[in-house]
């Protein structure tokens, strides 16, 4: 039997609960510790605009920095072919305004084995990273996207539900201390353009990262069981998430102590977390960010087998215009396993380790205006709800209202749904009324 949706007349809704300002502290990550040596990466047989790969030639001179102790690499203007690198501790990869690394679409320079490949740029074990300047990274990925795209519409043909095939992301930094990316450009990755993955201390600041609104899978800044992050300052317009907070493995540690502020995206999926977060996501604040065109605003997305405990997050001041969903929390992802309105969940309550928790959440100053499908969707699992969340200062327009179902504990102030058909609030007999404060 479907339970008829609770519906709410008001449209000014939602608010502050003492338990509501669980904001994250300020993060302030330390900066890489890099000698003052500088070195010419002209000076190793690299020569601008020449069409050779230039591998060898990084290679030489990421030796020569280590020698050193440490230094600054500067790349000088011009496009410089390369495969796959690898980077050395105290290091400043910089490229001068109009420099630009553009990377083979031949597989066998990254390939591992297989379909198993190596980053077009890899740092792993290192400390003291930094990439700075004005200059470009660009994987030149059309040729892995149009594979990528074949492959899924030949998987779908004959019903196969391994839908993806292999390929390298653009920057990954493993298991580092003290990471800055500043200035810099990353474009067009086969996969994927930066992971810092298992890092302790990572500034990304003022960097754009750009890939068709097309090109599959191209997440922009995608951190990964690293704490004290700050992500500052950047634009990203991209294929897939803008921005991919991710912990699949609990033996790594959770993503912690994390701030996005100043940032603006355009194109992709919005600000979102997961949907692999089984080692936990804590201690989130974006604030200041604009949005413009993308399809999510706020995005918290996992599913049962993939999910963990995600708390303490901090939304606030921030604008979107024209987005197409501006609040969506769900631990049904991808979209498609959503039930029904009224539909009870058709998986078992299970209580695994791996279930999506989302508890702890503060959204205030908030404005989307032009919004272009949903106001929202917040959706728990019976056995575990989406708890403790306030919403304070929040207008949202949108053709349909702020779907709610398995929840508790939320509480509103000052919360306006603007909608163009129906009721502003479709909240389910499965959720807990929010307590509506003046």
């Amino acid at each position: 039997m479907i339970t008829l949706l609770r519906r709410f007349n008001s449209v000014a809704l939602l608010a502050v609960a003492t338990s509501a300002l669980h904001a994250a502290p300020d993060v302030h990550p330390a900066l890489p510790n890099i000698p003052d040596h500088v070195f010419q990466i002209n000076d190793f047989g690299a020569v601008p605009n020449d069409g050779q790969d230039d591998t060898a030639a990084f290679t030489k001179a990421f030796a020569a920095v280590s020698a050193a102790g440490g230094g600054r690499l500067v790349v000088s203007s011009g496009d410089y072919h390369t495969g796959h690198l690898e980077l050395v501790g105290r290091l400043d990869l910089h490229l001068e305004k109009d420099a630009r690394l553009v990377f083979s679409t031949n597989p066998d320079a990254y390939r591992i084995q297989d379909r198993k490949f190596n980053p077009l740029i890899a740092a792993t074990g290192v400390d003291d990273i930094a990439i700075t300047g004005e200059g470009t990274l660009d994987g030149n990925g059309q040729a892995w996207w149009n594979e990528a795209r074949a492959f899924k519409d030949a998987a779908r043909a004959r019903g196969d539900a391994n839908e993806e095939i292999g390929r390298p992301r653009l920057l990954i930094i493993d298991k580092a201390k003290r990471v800055l990316v500043q200035g810099v450009t990353l474009t067009n990755s086969p996969q994927f353009h930066f992971i810092p993955s298992r890092c302790e201390d990572v500034t990304v600041r003022d960097v754009t990262v750009r890939a068709p609104h097309t090109a599959p899978n191209t997440d922009g800044i995608d951190p990964s069981a690293s704490r004290r992050v700050l992500i500052a300052g950047c634009v990203i317009d991209t294929g897939d998430d803008n921005i991919a907070i991710k912990s699949g493995k609990p033996e790594h540690g959770p993503v912690e102590d994390m701030v996005v502020e100043n940032c603006t995206f355009l194109g992709g999926h919005g600000m979102s977390i997961g949907s692999e977060t089984y080692g936990g996501v804590r201690n989130l604040t974006v604030r200041h960010c604009t949005f413009e065109g993308t399809e999510a605003g706020i995005r918290l997305k996992s599913s049962r087998g993939r999910g963990g405990l995600c708390e303490n997050l901090t939304y606030h001041d921030l604008t979107m215009r024209n987005v197409e969903v501006a609040i969506q929390i769900t631990s049904f992802y991808p979209n498609k396993t959503t039930p029904k309105p009224g539909v009870a969940d058709p998986l078992p309550a299970t209580r695994d380790p791996r279930t999506p928790a989302w508890k702890n959440i503060t959204i205030r100053d908030v404005r989307s205006t032009g919004g272009t499908k949903t106001a929202g969707i917040i959706i728990g699992l019976s056995d575990e709800p989406v708890s403790g969340i306030t919403m304070e200062n929040v207008y949202i327009e949108a053709p349909v209202g702020l779907r709610v179902a398995h929840t508790r504990d939320i509480t509103l102030k000052n919360v306006e749904l603007k909608i163009a058909k129906g009721e502003p609030w479709l909240v389910e007999a499965s959720a807990e009324a929010p307590r509506v404060l003046k």
